[in-house]
């Protein structure tokens, strides 16, 4: 029972640390240019991937016989 008071309390001083230091403000901006970053990479994979497919089409068209 004292392990989980010591894990709060050592959870609720890294929290003061954290907003005293202004470190949270850093963590979080680290964390949207991440989440950001993610969320442009898989628009552009996604861009490519429709650009693929459309092309992939466009050949399989053309390579049908007529009848």
């Amino acid at each position: 029972m004292t392990m989980i008071f010591l894990l709060i309390q050592a959870a609720q001083d890294i929290e003061t640390i954290m907003l005293d230091n202004d470190k949270l403000m850093v963590v979080l901006a680290v964390v949207l240019i991440i989440w950001v970053g993610i969320t442009v990479f898989i628009y552009a994979t996604d861009r490519k991937i429709e650009q693929l497919e459309s092309s992939v089409k466009a050949l399989s068209s053309e390579k049908k016989p007529n009848d």
